[in-house]
Formats: C-alpha cells, sequence, structure tokens
C-alpha cells in the first residue's frame, strides 16, 4: 500500500500523479495511505462502434488517445531565467527503487524522476473539469474483443458463467508508447525496456516488494502471481481463509505456521548453528533463535544475557499465557501471523506465463488477470514499473538466497526519465533536482535554457509548463521551517492547529480535505481487556466490552468542538467522507455521501427522523441535521451501561476508569493532547450522575504499529484513520472485512469472515459473510458488474451496519493546510479533487531567484503572511 504524501509534500512535491485502487491509511494520523487523482480526456472517445473484421459483430472501442498541440497553437511567453523551489522533508528516503520503495519519502523522491504513462490534468477550472493526458503513452485502447484468444492463453479468470468469447472489453489494452522517451543518459526507452523491468520486477529470485501491485489486485497481469511464484514449493495462506478457527485446522490435521518475523520482529536473528531464522516456523518448533550483532554474535546486555531469545513455540505460548488465547484460537487476533501452507502447482512456471506481449517496438499488450474497468485501468497508468537496465543490473548481488540490486538508493545509482533529475543527494541532509535536459517535453532556446508547453490545453489555452529550474529539499524540523519561511526561504510552510488562527484570514492559505477519516477503534474482547486491566496499564477498561458504553462515547463527542484542536479538520460522522464518488468519470457530481442510500443510513444510525410533520421535512434536511453529539443520549446510554457492568460484575459502581490509547507513531504533539483532554472532558460529562466514576485517557506516543498493536490487545483503543480509493468507495469495506489482504484494525473485535450479514438487494434478503460482502462488488465479486444503484445499495447498508457496532468511531475529516509563498503561485484558487489547484506542473512564479531575494530584502528580511 502506497503510503501518504505528507502535508508539504502532497502541495508542492509530487509531480507526477500517483494512484492504485486500494484503500490506504494515513500514516501521519493513522496508518498508510494513497493519493488518488483520476479524470477523463476530452479526446477519449467512449462508446464508439466499430465492426470487428474477423466476427462481423459490432464490438466497443474503448481508448485515450494523448492530445497533440498543433503547429498554429498560440503560446504564451515563456518565462526563462533561475526559478528555485526550495521545500523541506522531515528524513529522506533510503530507496526509491519502484520495484522496491515503501516510505512516503523514498515515493516523493521517485516521482521526480519519473514519468508515468498517463496522468490527470484540469481541463475547464470554472467548470471543475478534468482530462487524461498521455506522458510515456500516445495511446492505451482496450482490444480485448480482437484479442479474446489471449484471455484462455494467459487463463485469466473470467466472470462467473462467462466464455472468453463473450467477453468484449476489460482485459486486454494496447499501449503505444511516447517515441522520444529517453533516459537522463540519452538511451532509447521502448518496449523492450517495460518487457525487460516487468521480468525483474516479478522475478521469482528476487521477490520484490512492489511486485504486490501487480500479482493481485484489479490491475494484476495475468500469470504475474504464477510466475513470481514459480520457485515456491509452496505458500502461506490465512487460516481464516479454509477453517472456522486454529483449533478446527489442528483437528483437520494441519499443521499452523508462525510468521516469527511479524509476530516477534526476529528477521535477522540466528540459531546455535548459526543459520538464519526463517519468516515462518512450525508453531510447536521450539528451535532458540537469537538477536545478533552487525558480526553474527550473539547480543548480551551488560550482566552477560542475551538481549533477545524466542522460538516459535514459546513466542505462541507467550500470547496464550498474556490473555490473547481466544483470538489465537479462533484466528482473529494476530491472525496474520497464522497460517497453513499449501503446495504449489505452478512450480516452474516461465515468463510465457505473463501477459505482457510486444508487439512493436514502441508497442505492448497487457492482459489483466480478471475485468477492469477502463478508466480505473487508466488509474493503474499513473504509475509504471521502469527500471533502467544498465544500473539495475550493475547493482545485483545475492543476499540470504535472493537477488538484490542498489538501482536508486544512492546519487551514483540513480537515473531519471522525468522531468527533473537528481543532482545532490545528502543523506538526512538535502536532496536537489534540477531539469533533465532529456526529457521529451523540454525543448531549448537560444541560450540553451529549457523550456516546456502543454500539449493539451487548460480553461482554453496552452501554457508553460515546469517553469521550476531547480527544486532544494532540505531536511529540517517544524520550527526551524517555520523560521525560513518567513524569511522567504521555504515556498510553504504547514501551520499547527494552534497556529492557524493567526493566518486564519491570510490570502496566502489553503486548506483542503483529505479522504482521511480519523476515528477510534476498538479491542472489545473481555479477556484481554480483563488482561491489560491487571496490568496497571488500564482501569476498568472492560467497560469497552459493553455495547452501550461505545454507543455512548460516540453520542458523548461534541465533534465540531473537538476539530478546533486539529489542524481546520472537518466533523465525520460517517466512514466515507464528501470525497467520495462513485461515478465520477461519468458524473463529477456523483457524491457517495449525497446519494439517497448514503444518506438514509447515517440518517438511520443516529435516529434522526424526517417526513410531513416531523422537524425535518425531506432526507436531506435530516441528514445536514447530523452533527453526531446528544448529550442526553450518551448519557442515558451510559446509565443502561453501568447497570449492564455491574450486573455482570465487571464494573463497581463509582470507580475511576483509565484507558490508554495508542494514539501516535511519532512523538505526541501538543494537538495530540489537546484532543485527547477534549475527548476526556466530553466523556466524563457523559457519565456524570450515572454510577460510573471519573475518566481519564492517556495517549501514548512512538507507537511502531498501533493498528496492529490495538488489534492484538496491547491498547483497548487505537486512534488512526482509513481513507483513499475516493472515486470507488464500493470496495472501501475490504479493509474492515478482509483479512486476507488487509490487517483488520478491529481484529479485537469480531471475525468477519465468519459473522454473516443480511442485506437486502434488489428486494430480495441475501445473507453472507462480512467477508464476501466487502469483497462482492470487486473483481469477480458476485456484484461486480452490477450496476451503480445496486452497488450504493450495499455499500450504505454496509457502512450503517458496520458503524452500528460502535466498534469504530468517526471523529473528523482530515485536511491538509499549507501557507504558500508570496514567490509562486497556483493556477487556480479553487481545488478540485480531481487536480487539486493545477498542480505543480502548471505552477507559476511571480519572481524569479533574484528578484525574489530583492523583495525578501525589501521586506526587510522578514515576510508577513497574516
Amino acid at each position: 500500500m502506497k503510503r501518504l504524501i505528507s502535508v508539504l509534500l502532497a502541495l508542492v512535491m509530487v509531480l507526477a500523479a500517483v494512484a492504485t485502487l486500494a484503500a490506504c491509511q494515513n500514516p501521519d494520523n493513522g496508518g498508510e495511505e494513497t493519493t488518488v487523482n483520476n479524470g477523463n480526456n476530452d479526446e477519449t472517445t467512449v462508446g464508439d462502434e466499430t465492426t470487428d473484421e474477423t466476427t462481423g459483430e459490432e464490438d466497443e472501442k474503448i481508448e485515450f488517445i494523448a492530445p497533440v498541440r498543433p503547429a498554429d497553437a498560440v503560446l504564451p511567453t515563456a518565462k526563462v531565467g533561475d526559478y528555485t523551489y526550495n521545500s523541506y522533508a522531515i528524513s529522506l528516503g533510503s530507496n526509491w527503487n519502484p520495484h522496491a520503495w515503501e516510505t512516503n519519502a523514498d515515493q516523493s523522491i521517485l516521482s521526480y524522476l519519473t514519468s508515468p504513462f498517463v496522468t490527470m490534468e484540469a481541463l475547464d477550472t470554472e467548470e471543475g473539469l478534468y482530462q487524461w493526458v498521455g506522458e510515456m503513452a500516445t495511446a492505451i485502447k482496450d482490444v480485448t474483443a480482437q484479442k479474446q484468444d489471449l484471455l484462455t492463453k494467459y487463463n485469466v479468470t473470467l466472470p462467473e458463467g462467462k466464455t472468453a468469447e463473450e467477453v468484449k472489453s476489460g482485459y486486454v489494452f494496447e499501449f503505444t508508447l511516447n517515441p522520444n522517451a529517453k533516459w537522463e543518459d540519452g538511451t532509447i526507452i521502448n518496449a523492450d525496456s517495460y518487457v525487460y523491468s516487468m521480468q525483474q520486477l516479478l522475478s521469482p529470485d528476487m521477490k520484490n516488494y512492489r511486485a504486490n501491485l501487480y500479482i493481485s489486485g484489479e490491475s494484476a497481469i495475468a500469470g504475474g502471481f504464477d510466475y513470481y511464484y514459480s520457485k515456491d514449493a509452496g505458500f502461506y495462506v490465512g487460516v481464516a481463509t479454509k477453517y472456522e478457527s486454529n483449533q478446527a485446522a489442528v483437528d483437520a490435521g494441519e499443521t499452523i505456521y508462525v510468521d516469527i518475523y511479524e509476530l516477534w520482529g526476529t528477521k535477522g536473528y540466528k540459531n546455535e548453528a548459526g543459520e538464519n531464522c526463517p519468516q515462518w516456523l512450525p508453531m510447536n518448533d521450539d528451535t532458540v533463535y537469537f538477536a545478533v550483532d552487525a558480526e553474527g554474535n550473539k547480543l548480551l546486555d551488560e550482566d552477560g544475557n542475551p538481549v533477545d531469545e524466542i522460538s516459535a513455540k514459546d513466542a505462541y505460548e507467550y500470547y496464550l499465557g498474556i490473555g490473547y488465547g481466544p483470538y489465537f484460537e479462533v484466528g482473529k487476533d494476530l491472525a496474520y501471523c497464522l497460517a497453513l501452507y499449501t503446495a504449489n502447482d505452478n512450480v516452474g512456471a516461465t515468463w510465457e506465463c505473463v501477459g505482457l506481449v510486444k508487439t512493436g517496438d514502441y508497442s505492448f499488450l497487457y492482459v489483466c488477470d480478471t475485468a477492469i474497468d477502463f478508466n480505473y485501468f487508466l488509474t493503474s497508468c499513473t504509475d509504471t514499473w521502469l527500471v533502467h537496465e544498465g544500473l539495475y543490473e550493475a547493482g545485483k548481488k545475492e543476499v540470504d538466497g535472493l537477488v538484490v540490486t542498489d538501482y536508486m538508493t544512492s546519487l551514483a545509482t540513480s537515473i531519471s526519465y522525468g522531468t527533473y533529475k537528481m543532482t545532490v543527494f545528502e543523506d538526512n541532509k538535502q536532496v536537489v533536482y534540477e531539469q533533465n535536459e532529456n526529457w521529451y517535453g523540454f525543448e531549448k532556446t537560444e541560450d540553451g535554457k529549457l523550456v516546456s508547453f502543454t500539449q493539451f490545453t487548460v480553461d482554453g489555452k496552452y501554457l508553460q509548463q515546469y517553469i521550476t529550474t531547480k527544486i532544494v529539499i532540505d531536511v529540517m524540523t517544524e520550527d526551524v521551517a517555520k523560521q525560513k519561511f518567513l524569511k522567504g526561504e521555504l515556498m510553504s510552510y504547514s501551520p499547527t492547529a494552534a497556529e492557524l488562527n493567526d493566518y486564519k484570514l491570510s490570502e496566502r492559505l489553503q486548506v483542503v480535505d483529505e479522504t482521511y477519516t480519523m476515528s477510534f477503534f476498538f479491542h472489545t474482547n473481555l479477556d484481554n481487556l480483563k488482561a491489560l486491566d491487571a496490568s496497571g496499564k488500564n482501569a476498568f477498561s472492560v467497560v469497552l466490552n459493553n455495547y452501550n458504553f461505545r454507543k455512548a462515547m460516540s453520542f458523548a463527542i461534541d465533534r465540531a468542538d473537538f476539530v478546533t484542536a486539529t489542524q481546520a479538520w472537518t466533523p465525520a460522522y460517517s466512514l466515507m467522507n464528501h470525497l467520495y464518488h462513485y461515478d465520477i468519470y461519468n458524473d463529477p457530481s456523483s457524491s457517495y455521501r449525497k446519494s439517497e442510500e448514503a444518506m438514509q443510513a447515517i440518517v438511520n444510525l443516529y435516529g434522526v427522523e424526517y417526513g410531513e410533520g416531523k422537524i425535518y421535512e425531506t432526507l436531506e434536511d435530516a441528514y445536514d441535521s447530523i452533527t453526531g453529539y446528544n448529550l442526553t443520549e450518551a448519557k442515558a446510554l451510559m446509565t443502561k451501561a453501568f447497570e449492564e457492568l455491574v450486573a455482570e460484575g465487571l464494573y463497581t459502581e463509582g470507580s475511576a476508569i483509565k484507558i490508554q490509547i495508542g494514539w501516535a507513531k511519532g512523538s505526541l504533539t501538543e494537538d495530540d493532547t489537546k484532543q485527547c483532554e477534549l475527548i476526556q472532558k466530553y466523556l466524563n460529562a457523559a457519565v456524570e450522575g450515572t454510577g460510573f466514576g471519573t475518566i481519564t485517557l492517556e495517549p501514548l506516543g512512538n507507537i511502531n504499529d498501533r493498528y496492529g498493536d490495538t488489534a492484538a490487545g496491547l491498547y483497548a483503543i487505537g486512534y488512526g484513520a482509513w481513507g483513499g480509493a475516493a472515486f470507488y468507495p464500493f470496495r472501501n469495506f475490504q479493509v474492515y472485512t478482509d483479512p486476507t489482504q488487509y490487517d483488520i484494525n478491529e481484529a479485537g473485535c469480531w471475525d468477519p469472515t465468519t459473522e454473516t450479514l443480511t442485506l437486502v438487494v434488489e428486494g430480495e434478503e441475501v445473507t453472507m459473510t462480512w467477508q464476501a460482502w466487502g469483497n462482492s462488488m470487486i473483481g469477480t465479486g458476485v456484484y461486480a458488474n452490477a450496476d451503480n444503484k445496486v452497488k450504493l445499495a450495499i455499500t450504505a447498508q454496509m457502512e450503517e451496519a458496520f458503524l452500528a457496532k460502535f466498534y469504530r468511531i468517526p471523529l473528523a475529516v482530515t485536511t491538509v493546510c499549507s501557507l504558500s509563498s508570496y514567490k509562486v503561485e497556483d493556477y487556480t484558487d479553487e481545488y478540485n479533487i480531481m487536480y487539486g489547484f493545477g498542480g505543480f506542473r502548471i505552477m507559476d512564479y511571480n519572481y524569479n531567484d533574484a528578484e525574489w531575494a530583492a523583495y525578501v530584502a525589501e521586506q526587510g528580511g522578514e515576510l508577513n503572511y497574516k
């Protein structure tokens, strides 16, 4: 899953749109991420009829053709000179190899050095229209109807009840490549470049991390999975995919394996024989592995004792012994650490099984394993897998039985085919990019300066693009960044929540909602909560096992007040906010949140009535009235929860309640502390007079994985966000219901693989597991090809039913807040989810470097943005 570009980088650093169809978490405020940009080009034709000469049948022609600027186009006068963009980062990446990058910092570097097949750009900013624009591809066409034989050849997964001959679209895509594309060193990029790069990405000898985007998911390449695992005798699959519990698997004669890397962090450990600790071990394996130093010697503490020694058996039994037994036994909690070994029936699969077919020097076919909508396929093309063969091969070596490469891990091993090239990289200090003279879009002026103009129009005009000549990113803290911004040395700064009030009237302040919804998520298993209480970390956190207590928490929170302690976040009462659209390509107004189905779900959740003679006459009026805050209802629910907990012997009247919250990956900020204090105030107002004692909440920071730790029971409450996939809300429930693809944050509450849900679909009641419902509208799911009305009904009912469990309580929608320097000017001040404020590409400058220095000096070296 791609990680969220940070507040500053999101606005100014990412040059190429980076997209994935997966819904992901926000790392700074709750996990991992993705920014998704989608759009249609005005020259894209969808639905034109052509005749297949071989069959005589009419087939749908679906294609994207890149716009080309006519020779007589009117171009603006070019700005030529030195235009430096100065920015900052908390840290720099260490591995920006497109096959192996992992962090936000890695990806931000990669974005400067690459160009995608296509990007999405503004078309008409007044109307909010967007367009697909070609970069490394000049055309992408759906040729499934003409290449149906490839569906059989590459053994694709066909829709249920369909034969290859009946499938007309969604599988085979023809790419025509940009013939002017070159590497920074002048090396030509052609179809062979892409074939080589895919072979390396999927190499069974390398096991590249980013292959996950191509061996699974909507745009997975046919045969990719088989080739990637062609040298593996088998795979590890979750116990829950085959059995109702771990015990059921054992009773059936299965051996359960433990991912001891994930469970205990033993990667790099050794045993007494000097052998490396493997990732997977049988749960009864008693081989002891221990931490070692760089020379492979056992790490000892000051008393001469081993720093850490563990066996798979001991690790498993340790978790059973401290109260994780119920979850371990039913395959819920920490289920991602437990798996079954399944034999591989495709050992020896060769590259020929992979559906990437060169058809010419500058063309190839890409065969998808499952059907995908054309626009969603274009979305996947906002990224590529391209690598430079010479540098990639030069950096190869073998480590622990796998081939690795140092490609794109330093200045010396990096090379660009994007708009900019790296010229300086000092680890944890600075990275500098300058214009890449071999980028296909640049032309030289008479004095040797590089300029470029769009091939597409924005608001009917051709524009100069990539005016920035140099980008300098320095590593610094936020407080240092603020001072440098005010001195004109940085082009943007993200004010804290406390500072926002000072700048709320500034014409240079930009505040934009994200897709991420910050929420509390819970661990409700009673035995584990008792263990937390017994440890002294919590006191009476067992109250969270009570449904009415959790529901009361939700109703007690004054979200409108809560967001005053945030960076201009907006209140949230649902899982998905107003940025989610269910048919964005055909209807830009197709807001999921404003659909009748989605509004009805939230109205039902909060019990708001509407209709003739009611306070609210219409559904929309009722929906718009919701604040999520009802202290009267919260008190009533707390009273009921108190009575139930006392009756069960779980709570003693008047006893103080203390609950630690897994709050942040990094150190706690002033904003974090204030937010937690507000939540504590709301809860104490709700329990007053109900029989409960006072509630103390303790936020904890510097937690590497508060999601997994909360699911494991190390915390009773976690704080974080899910977001992304804004243009296909129908897949979002996978992150809550499918533990085979995602680590379920609420795994300490329930098992969606066995719990069933009954929904009404087209007037009929249908019952499936939550996991099955979450996957029902994706790929080969039973409703994957249903119309949007059906999908809306399913999604909205799932949202209501899941929220009604109060395993997750939405609090606020995160925002990107940034002060923009007087030196630069965004194309438009009207934000659009499809293209932002126009993007870095067409950003303009009010001053060149010399003019800016003079301006700052005129202001006495200190700028005023208030």
